[in-house]
This record gives structure tokens, sequence and C-alpha cells, in this order.
């Protein structure tokens, strides 16, 4: 990852061009994988699965230009940003599309290997046991792309950010999979695919799945970005006729700089060689 960024009020962005249904739901349905016959997993033991194998085929690596972290509330907009985004050029990532892979492979392995005897329900610490690997294989495929892709960007809305009760304006996060996502960006390696030149303010300035839970709400406190920006800004950027993914994210830094306020200084780091 190059740099991190965290749209204030993503729950305000009215992108002007037109973005049909059909077009949300074939992307959608695009970046949904399949996985095939739990047995083609299957290691030579008969009963043990390739956790390696199952993360190439649902979770591949590949660089992208930027990583979209959100709440699955904002799915819907989150896809139409997406979408534009591709249209200028840029390799994107949804965060939910994995969320999505994962959730749809424990139920596989569940009905596999967890039901009880009579098949009425699941056996407890059997499905303790299942979740607890395929969550690790999604936390460990949702950092690998993080650390791949050039630009970490963070939707915030009201369904992702919230403010502790009784804490005067200290955010926190309530999803587990966006805490660690930001929180694993505090320590990721800063790198760059493009050879970029930014302003030097930009090198100065860089500085704590969603499961539907009714009886639980865990707050986390929210980790730090590089920058800040609105709405607005991303949607400038966005109606500008950029031809090329590195136009659009030379106007992303150039952005970013402008708007930045509390610059977070990095140690250690030299991200322009």
């Amino acid at each position: 990852m190059y740099i991190s960024a965290e749209v204030t009020d993503f729950q305000n962005f009215n992108p002007i061009e037109y973005i049909s249904a059909r077009e949300i739901e074939l992307y959608k349905s695009n970046k949904k994988e399949v996985l095939d016959d739990l047995k083609n997993y299957l290691l030579n033991d008969g009963n043990s699965l390739d956790g390696d194998e199952i993360q190439k085929h649902l979770f591949p690596e590949e660089n992208i230009d930027i990583f979209l972290s959100h709440s699955h509330g904002d799915e819907e907009k989150i896809v139409k940003l997406a979408i534009l985004l591709e249209r200028k050029g840029l390799k994107v990532f949804v965060d939910s599309c994995v969320w999505g892979n994962a959730f749809d492979l424990l139920k596989v392995i569940d009905k596999e290997y967890c039901l009880n005897t009579d098949g009425s329900a699941y056996n407890y610490d059997k499905r303790n046991y299942s979740t607890s690997h395929v969550y690790m294989m999604l936390n460990t495929a949702l950092h690998k792309m993080i650390d791949n892709c050039e630009v970490f960007l963070f939707l915030g809305t009201p369904n992702s950010v919230s403010v502790k009760e009784g804490i005067k304006n200290e955010e926190s996060l309530k999803s587990p999979w966006i805490y660690s996502e930001l929180a694993f960006i505090q320590h990721v390696r800063r790198k760059t695919s493009f050879n970029v030149n930014t302003q030097k303010s930009l090198t100065e300035s860089l500085e704590s799945g969603h499961i539907i839970m009714d009886s639980l709400n865990v707050h986390y406190e929210k980790p730090k970005l590089d920058y800040k920006i609105n709405s607005r800004t991303l949607e400038a950027i966005l109606r500008d006729g950029y031809t090329s993914n590195i136009q659009v994210l030379r106007s992303l830094y150039s952005q970013l700089t402008k708007n930045q306020q509390i610059p977070i200084p990095t140690t250690g780091v030299n991200l322009f060689g």
C-alpha cells in the first residue's frame, strides 16, 4: 500500500454520471466467485481441506489501484463508486465481495462437516472451529490485498463510524472487519507501483464482514488514516476527463495534500525514493 485516506461523509456522495440497476447487478455477479466441490480441496488423508488452495480460488492475489473499505449497509453506493473508478481505468477491489465469498464458503463447510448426526442442527464446537478457519482465511486475504493496493480508501458513513456513548467526539467502529483493515494499515509496508511525481508535502504529511448481531455490540477505537477528504472532492475527481489510472491517482494525491488538516508523521519510510 502507498497511501490511505478516508472519505468522511460518503453518505453524501452523489455522482452525476448515470449507472443503471442492471450494471450494478452485473458488477456484483461478476465479482462473485463460485466454490467448486470441496472434494477438490481435500488433502491425501481424505478428510482435511487444503486451506492454501481454497484461498487461491476464492481470494486470488492481484495488484490493484484502489481498495474500498466500507460498511455492508453502504454496498449499493460503494458498487456505484467502484464502477465509476473502473470507467476511469482503475483496478478496484470492493472488500464486501471477499466477505460474501467467505460466508458462502463457511456455509458449504458447515453443511459438510459440522452438522449433528441427525442433521437437525450444527454442532456448536465444530462450527466454532470451522468459523475460526474461514475467518482467518478472510482476514489474511484482506491484508494481502491491502498490501498489494496503491490506495486504501475508507468510506466513512454513519453505518461504519459511530461515536462512543458518553465520550464526546470520540469515533469508534463496530465492525471487526473494518477495524482489522484500519488497524493493519498502521503497520503495512508503504510502496507504490507508479512513478508519480507528487508534491513534496505529500511525503512530509503522511502520518487507532459484517456479522449482524442484535444482542451484542462491540466498539473498537477507530485507527487514524493518512488523509481525509469529503464526498464533494471525490465527486470532482470523478467528473474530470481523465483517460488513465495514473491521471486519476495524481489528481487524488494532489487533492489530499490540499485538504489534509492534521498530518500524521511517518517514520522510517521514504515513499518517493
